[in-house]
């Protein structure tokens, strides 16, 4: 039985910001790997990873990526849109990019 629902299950999609940011519904509540430079804000404190074209999507937990401001990172996660248009990644794993 699990064979059978794995095979269900969504392939985890490797997509550029860009590619994201520029098809954001069409990937909204899938599981996507991206790469990019963490960047973070103080007030209120939040962490979002970006490209050289500043496409932005913010990354949570907090906790994954603190640690990495101004890495370049490679993020697995679930992608989401919200109403206003807002993007997160919800990770499970960040590492660095390779170069």
């Amino acid at each position: 039985m699990l064979g059978l629902l794995t095979a269900c299950a969504d392939p985890v999609m490797e997509r550029s910001l860009d590619r994201l940011v520029t098809y954001q519904s069409g990937y909204n509540g899938r599981d996507v790997i991206t790469e990019g430079t963490v960047r973070m804000f103080d007030d209120p404190l939040h962490y979002w990873i970006e490209d050289a074209q500043l496409n932005r999507v913010a990354i949570e937990p907090a906790a994954l990526v603190a640690d990495h401001v101004g890495e370049r990172v490679r993020v697995q996660g679930r992608f989401m849109v919200n109403r206003d248009g807002g993007r997160l990644i919800r990770a499970s794993e960040v590492t660095l990019a390779e170069d």
